[in-house]
């Protein structure tokens, strides 16, 4: 929520230094602020309505609504609690659209492919996903328990 905060604090600082040299502009670029810190309330608020999940023998990743994906846990070759580095390449993905920007402390091998659901409708195909959980020593415990 504070990044909301700085985006309202430089969007008024911003629109009067923009009043000075035109006004279109100022509203302009007002309303671009503002509606791209509804857009960020909104995406940090699904992170928190749509938690990560195991369902009928499926694990329910999810990244608010920018990525998605539905793994059978019989697919999962090997579970890995890591944050070292890993190579990227077109059979290795993060759960994460910022990719690298974002850290990792899990790593599941899948024994095929599967498909990414992104934002847009966009589809990714992997056999290797890393992505960030809080609780990881629980998390590697209910695979584990439901495998």
């Amino acid at each position: 929520m504070q990044i909301i905060f700085i985006i309202s604090i430089e969007t008024v600082a911003f629109h009067f230094l923009l009043l000075k040299w035109n006004d279109t502009a100022a509203w302009v670029l007002t309303f671009l602020s503002i509606y791209s810190a509804i857009q960020i309330f909104g995406f940090l608020k699904s992170i928190t309505k749509r938690p990560i999940s195991i369902e009928d023998n499926k694990l329910k990743l999810r990244y608010g609504i920018l990525s998605e994906v539905i793994i059978d846990l019989n697919e999962i070759e090997s579970l890995e609690l890591t944050s070292k580095e890993i190579e990227f390449n077109k059979g290795t993905r993060k759960l994460s659209p910022f990719g690298e920007l974002e850290s990792h402390n899990v790593v599941i091998r899948l024994k095929k492919e599967n498909t990414m659901s992104g934002l847009y409708g966009i589809k990714r195909k992997f056999t290797t996903l890393a992505f960030y959980i809080d609780n990881k020593e629980e998390f590697k415990n209910q695979i584990e328990n439901n495998n």
